[in-house]
């Protein structure tokens, strides 16, 4: 296969350099670069994959029913700090022991004008609030994204997933990788968990694809393969349950994804009555010849 000469390096769980994460982004051979993502997986979790249930809150208002949610992340874009420690405060009193993350880093940056000594303040009075954690980290937004993560840290919340906010806009893979430095995110990624070891899961799907030149299923499971193979320090490779489906969640397992974000909390009517979120995904995962395994917001195992 044209890729094989690679296989002992993503069986050992070394990072892979830019010009092999450019041969397997560019690989029509999509077995091969399956091959590669799923041995690297192997490597680092064996057969397990895990699986986070999730109730996003994107208003003012915090739900009183949690369903069966191990997470509840506030997705709203606070206008002040005070603001934001009232929404904590709220969620955290509905949540009890159930971890609560929050907001991005771009915006919590924004409230504090860029300075990281007042970073660090907001982080704490959050952290007091009742917050675990910050929700995402939006790498393709961010500059110097380890002196924000430490100032963070040092007011106490975790800054555990890095995301991808936007698509890179492209025609070709040659595109993508060439001319606007898709991979720079990824590098970038790798860079930041050398320096800080903060993360535990990397999203490396876009938020908000673009609409004039989508990407494709070929273009995410290979962009789940590069991830997983540059960035064997960071844990979890994720992909989101809710945005990007059942089948991609389950064909990205054998390309390298490790860990299902964003599982609903509670049933979908298009799943019927008698299938839970839970029993969904377990099945999807064994389907997928992997090992299921709940995890709360804290990406700690919860059985």
């Amino acid at each position: 296969m044209v890729l094989s000469d690679l296989e002992p390096k993503a069986a050992a769980g070394e990072p892979f350099t830019r010009a092999e994460a450019e041969r397997v982004l560019g690989c029509a051979d999509l077995v091969s670069v399956g091959i590669l993502g799923e041995t690297a997986r192997r490597a680092c979790h064996g057969d397990r994959v895990t699986y986070g249930q999730v109730l996003t809150v994107s208003t003012s208002e915090v739900p009183t029913d949690l369903g069966e949610a191990r997470e509840l992340r506030l997705t709203t874009r606070p206008s002040s700090i005070t603001e934001a420690c009232a929404h904590v405060r709220a969620a955290a009193q509905v949540a009890g022991t159930i971890p609560v993350t929050g907001f991005s880093v771009a915006d919590l940056v924004d409230l504090a004008g860029g300075d990281h000594l007042v970073l660090a303040d907001f982080a704490r009075q959050l952290h007091n609030a009742g917050l675990v954690a910050v929700a995402s980290l939006p790498i393709d937004q961010l500059e110097e994204p380890a002196e924000l993560v430490r100032a963070l840290q040092h007011g106490g919340l975790g800054v555990w997933r890095a995301t991808v906010e936007r698509a890179v806009t492209v025609v070709t893979l040659e595109a993508r990788v060439d001319l606007l430095d898709f991979l720079g995110l990824i590098e970038k990624v790798a860079d930041l968990q050398r320096e800080t070891s903060a993360l535990k899961a990397f999203a490396p799907l876009p938020v908000a694809d673009d609409a004039e030149a989508p990407s494709t299923g070929y273009d995410d499971v290979r962009t789940i393969a590069v991830a997983r193979l540059m960035c064997p320090h960071v844990p979890s490779i994720q992909v989101d349950w809710a945005t990007r489906g059942p089948k991609l969640a389950q064909v990205a397992i054998a390309y390298g994804a490790d860990d299902l974000d964003n599982v609903p909390a509670f049933d979908s009517l298009a799943l019927g009555h008698r299938r839970s979120p839970r029993e969904e995904i377990e099945r999807q995962i064994t389907g997928a010849f992997a090992s299921p395994a709940a995890r709360d917001g804290r990406f700690e195992l919860v059985r």
